[in-house]
């Protein structure tokens, strides 16, 4: 799982959009550093967790109408859990983390369509980082379906008309790890096939690699 968290989280971070005349930048330079920490965290360095937590839960107190900066603050918590030792740290690190995550989600507007941080619509943001985290969580967790929701909302999101096709390859795709996990063979090759369609991005070979794999 941490390697497969890794190649997503990576992935986020080229997703950007062509903004609209609305829409407006609203990152920091404290949110960028705080992402860094993040990063870090998923690459599997040492207390990185825990201080993309602190950051995250820092800028999340100052500004709480961006529930994006609570979502990271939620996924940091679920790495923490990914690398404590003791299984009941993991469970208590993870569903604390899972709940900040959920309840990102359930805080956003159509305003949050219009928020960018570093170029990317925050609606979508904080759906894509639900979806790669809750998604990812083992079965008996039972966040697999808020995870689905997520990714449902932001496919039919009206701010997915401005995002960039590294952030489209990223949703697509993982609505087609979705579709393969539940047996729905037709969408995964459809959703894939959306992949490939994109001019190129990180997701590409992935997609590509498996459509051969289906026989395609």
């Amino acid at each position: 799982m941490k390697h497969t968290a890794i190649a997503l989280f990576i992935s986020l971070l080229c997703a950007g959009t062509n903004a609209s005349a609305a829409a407006q930048e609203v990152a920091t330079a404290s949110f960028v550093q705080a992402r860094q920490h993040f990063m870090a965290a998923v690459e599997g360095k040492s207390n990185a967790a825990d201080s993309a937590i602190e950051a995250f839960h820092v800028l999340a107190t100052r500004q709480p109408e961006h529930p994006l900066l609570m979502a990271y603050e939620g996924a940091a918590y679920t790495l923490k859990g990914r690398d404590a030792s003791m299984p009941w740290d993991k469970m208590k690190y993870t569903e604390k983390g899972a709940d900040l995550l959920e309840k990102a989600v359930a805080l956003l507007t159509p305003a949050h369509d219009e928020a960018l941080f570093n170029g990317t619509p925050e609606s979508l943001e904080v759906r894509i980082v639900a979806v790669n985290t809750l998604m990812s969580l083992p079965e008996f967790m039972n966040r697999r379906s808020q995870g689905k929701r997520a990714l449902e909302a932001a496919l039919a999101s009206p701010a997915l008309a401005l995002a960039s096709n590294q952030l489209r390859a990223n949703l697509y795709a993982a609505a087609a790890r979705l579709a393969g996990k539940e047996q729905r063979s037709k969408d995964e090759i459809s959703w894939l096939q959306k992949v490939t369609a994109l001019p190129e991005t990180s997701q590409h070979a992935r997609a590509a690699a498996r459509l051969k794999e289906l026989g395609l």
